[in-house]
């Protein structure tokens, strides 16, 4: 009798677990808008991407989805940690498309001129070397490659946000290097979405 009673503590447990990770993850869908930014940015199938920053894989098997089995996801951290969450993940799951990189400060280290688009999503404010790692990332692009940064912007979250980076300091920091804006998607209602290109 005690033991079904454990038993039904753990089940009701990881129930409640369950549901607060569907929520969750269910909030920030209606937040990021995924399908709809990777629309936005034209994600296709077949395509190869490098995901920077990609933490645990929030959008990593977002974008290895819609790549499909034809498509590859470079999904690249400096935290081993983060990257052994998404090897773990794709063994469980059966996922092949998607090979974690670890990076480097200043260079994520993709595979050179493989990529049609670079990625990141919330990452970009951390990164401690911002104009060399996006001369380095130079290199992995196919060309004609897009880079794609999206970040909260704290104008449209007010205030407590003061860590973020404004709208006029991302776009000050890329034209340090030789990416060109070809535009800026607004439609998030905490985001912004810088598309560039190489010049």
């Amino acid at each position: 009798m005690r033991r079904n009673s454990l038993f039904s503590v753990i089940a009701l447990c990881l129930f409640i677990l369950f549901s607060w990770v569907c929520i969750a993850q269910g909030s920030r869908d209606a937040e990021i808008q995924p399908e709809k930014v990777m629309d936005a940015i034209g994600v296709k199938p077949g395509m190869v991407i490098g995901e920077a920053g990609a933490g645990e894989g929030y959008f990593t098997f977002k974008l290895s989805r819609r790549v499909g089995e034809n498509g590859k996801v470079y999904a690249n951290d400096i935290v081993q940690r983060v990257l052994n969450v998404i090897d773990r993940r794709c063994e469980r799951e059966g996922i092949t498309n998607i090979t974690t990189v670890r990076g480097k400060v200043e260079d994520p280290l993709f595979p050179v001129n493989e990529l049609d688009m670079v990625f990141m999503i919330a990452a970009f404010h951390d990164f401690e070397k911002k104009v060399e790692w996006l001369n380095n990332v130079k290199s992995y692009l196919k060309p004609g490659g897009t880079l794609v940064i999206v970040e909260m912007d704290p104008d449209k979250r007010g205030r407590g946000y003061s860590h973020l980076m404004t709208k006029k300091e991302i776009l000050e920091t890329v034209e340090k290097s030789d990416f060109k804006l070809d535009r800026i998607e607004t439609f998030l209602p905490s985001h912004n979405i810088y598309i560039y290109k190489l010049d």
